[in-house]
């Protein structure tokens, strides 16, 4: 296995490129650090303008801050940009609105990534799932514009009987109304192969890692929240990434972990999740020797029955769904992969490179 060269595309801008993303196989959009977005084709030097993230509006924290690391959506031609650890973000839909505005609240928004996922339903609408708070997601249908989740209450299914139950046994020591408010950071968004789920790569108080999967029809019609854990671990910010419908891969580490009788030396770990399954233990687990992989970003390829995963202290790693290590370079840096086109990039502050494994 190898990465092959596929095209490089060079911004002609005087701006320099704060971030980057594929649209298409050939097209890139591109945040300057004039605060511009902009599509660009390869073979052409000339981007298009799509809308700026300044804006004219007094905000208190200074609104969208074109320093910090930012990250842009794509799905067809709708494009969606947020700070990743701030509070504000647009959507630019071609034909329906230039630059809608997202924005949630500052509670420890700092070490939350902005929850943001793109789907089409199966009539083709598309619509938007993103964060007005640390514990409140929306879903908006991006036609219409209209929060299709409004009515939706903060309050968690069977949270009475939830309540009822742990106080059979522990003093309540303040006498606070209930049931509470849904106690969880939402965090990035991923997802499943037929959008009928998406889990949340968030984290609750202690703190924890703790990963739940929410189906997308209940999510919008139930008018509580149904969550499906699929485990919690120490608060590490691991990588995560979808198998199939049914599946999910996080990575893991005995050691960073605190799993007992583990060594410093132990290697990294896969471990393999049925979401359908009460069960709290993953399906099954591989071990992956080499590079630092617990923080890397995942991608499943389908093709080739393998997760790559990149970033973090991982370089870049392609390993098959088995356990057997297909490809590993500690030394290579990539800034992204786009599953549609199934092309990894790398960006500097004029140009972008696309790669593919060979």
């Amino acid at each position: 296995m190898k990465l092959a060269f596929i095209q490089e595309i060079i911004s002609t801008s005087d701006a320099s490129i704060v971030a980057a993303s594929l649209s298409a196989p050939d097209e890139y959009v591109l945040l300057l650090s004039s605060g511009n977005v902009v599509r660009q084709k390869a073979g052409e030097t000339a981007a298009k303008h799509l809308f700026s993230v300044e804006s004219s509006m007094g905000y208190q924290d200074g609104g969208f801050d074109i320093a910090a690391p930012s990250t842009i959506y794509t799905m067809d031609d709708i494009v969606v940009v947020v700070n990743d650890y701030k509070r504000h973000g647009y959507v630019h839909y071609p034909g329906k609105y230039t630059g809608l505005h997202l924005w949630r609240e500052d509670y420890h928004a700092s070490i939350s990534r902005f929850p943001v996922a793109l789907f089409r339903d199966q009539l083709n609408v598309p619509y938007i799932v993103y964060a007005v708070a640390w514990n409140h997601l929306q879903i908006m249908n991006l036609d219409t514009r209209q929060v299709v989740t409004a009515a939706k209450s903060l309050i968690k299914e069977f949270a009475e009987e939830s309540h009822i139950e742990f106080y059979k046994t522990v003093e309540e020591a303040n006498k606070l109304p209930w049931p509470s408010a849904y106690d969880y950071f939402f965090g990035k968004l991923y997802m499943s192969p037929n959008n009928s789920r998406f889990l949340s790569a968030g984290w609750v108080w202690g703190s924890s890692d703790l990963y739940n999967v929410y189906e997308v029809a209940d999510f919008i019609s139930n008018p509580r929240i149904r969550d499906k854990r699929v485990n919690y671990w120490e608060h590490n910010n691991r990588g995560v990434c979808w198998i199939d419908n049914a599946t999910v891969a996080v990575t893991y580490h005995p050691y960073s972990d605190d799993e007992e009788g583990a060594a410093k030396d132990d290697p990294w770990e896969i471990h393999f999740y049925n979401v359908d399954s009460d069960a709290d233990e993953p399906a099954r687990k591989i071990k992956i020797p080499g590079p630092d992989i617990l923080q890397a970003n995942m991608h499943y390829l389908k093709h080739l029955d393998a997760i790559l995963l990149f970033g973090g202290n991982a370089g870049v790693v392609l390993v098959s769904t088995d356990g057997r290590l297909l490809f590993s370079d500690a030394n290579l840096k990539i800034n992204g992969y786009a599953e549609a086109s199934d092309l990894l990039y790398v960006t500097d502050d004029k140009s972008v490179s696309t790669y593919r494994i060979s």
